[in-house]
């Protein structure tokens, strides 16, 4: 009998060890409009909730000023979080108050503008640093005095070093499991996503987080274009099956190689230019799930899809419905 008893109390810290999961996406376009098959997506996984960058604050060197990107227009009838973008060098050349008083002046006019409802929740995204820390953590601590829901997002060097980099005062952390290396380096495969460089910040980290957290994943490609061995831009949903054989062919894995000076889209190619493709691989991205299901120590987990306005993520749906249907 006690043998019996041990077994089940043994089953059942298990199942408790796992979290469930919800889903939602990103948008980070500075127009709305959904497209069929985004709306197809939203409805068919049952998605009822899009993070929305409404605006940034970035500094602009030349004049020494705030320049401040906004959307145009907000989502009817779907759940919208607000995201704000903060670069980092805004810590290093303005107050706090100043900083502050642009947060609130500008989320009133997205209020009037109907782009939302309210600021009952809010995430601001930031990659601070060690000498910006306290400022913007000061930011944060000022912000959640008027916002209940108030989550920021956190790099994976930030869940490593926590105790170095600090914990954000905010009531949930996103954790953004992609961009994990310079995409400037010729000699990764991929900069976006891998499942075994991002191990090296998560295993034996995340469990440990004294932060409650949601996880953002990529779902978005881009090309990296390359002129004399130096990255000269990234091309956003850069698609190889949409390349002119007239124009490029595939030198290498994941490289293709320019054979004249041409247009892809917007983007002028010299003869002999090389674009590195860099995607998420669907394998990889399922062993992340089913490390995240095993190491996130809450009843609950949210993953956040970056993002719906991407054309990769609707073009590769069904494999991002199958890990929807799995995990859901």
């Amino acid at each position: 009998m006690r043998i019996i008893l041990i077994f089940c109390v043994l089953i059942i810290s298990s199942c408790q060890s796992e979290t469930s999961f919800e889903f939602s996406t990103y948008w980070w376009k500075s127009r709305t409009k959904l497209n069929t098959q985004q709306k197809e997506f939203l409805n068919t996984n049952n998605i009822n909730k899009i993070y929305l960058r409404i605006f940034d604050l970035k500094f602009d060197e030349k004049n020494s000023s705030i320049l401040i990107p906004k959307v145009y227009s907000g989502f009817n009838d779907i759940n919208t979080i607000p995201v704000i973008y903060i670069e980092n060098k805004i810590f290093s050349n303005f107050n706090i108050d100043t900083i502050y008083n642009l947060i609130q002046q500008n989320i009133k006019l997205a209020i009037e503008k109907e782009i939302i409802n309210s600021t009952n929740n809010l995430q601001i995204d930031c990659d601070w640093t060690l000498t910006t820390k306290e400022p913007y953590f000061q930011l944060l601590r000022t912000l959640s005095k008027g916002i209940k829901g108030l989550s920021a997002t956190i790099r994976l060097h930030q869940i490593k070093y926590a105790q170095a980099t600090g914990i954000p005062p905010v009531e949930k952390g996103i954790v953004m499991i992609y961009n994990l290396e310079s995409p400037a380096d010729v000699n990764i495969k991929n900069s976006i996503f891998s499942y075994d460089k991002a191990m090296q910040y998560l295993d034996g980290y995340l469990d440990k987080y004294p932060l409650k957290i949601a996880i953002a994943l990529p779902a978005f490609s881009w090309g990296v274009h390359y002129h004399h061995g130096k990255i000269k831009s990234l091309m956003s949903d850069f698609n190889p099956e949409k390349i002119d054989n007239m124009n490029m062919s595939k030198s290498k894995d994941g490289y293709y190689k320019s054979k004249k000076a041409h247009f892809h889209n917007t983007h002028r190619i010299s003869n002999r230019d090389e674009i590195r493709y860099e995607y998420p691989k669907i394998e990889e991205l399922n062993k992340m799930m089913t490390f995240l299901l095993h190491n996130i120590k809450q009843d609950s987990t949210e993953i956040i899809f970056f993002s719906l306005n991407s054309n990769f993520l609707t073009n590769n749906k069904i494999n991002y419905e199958k890990i929807i249907s799995t995990y859901n």
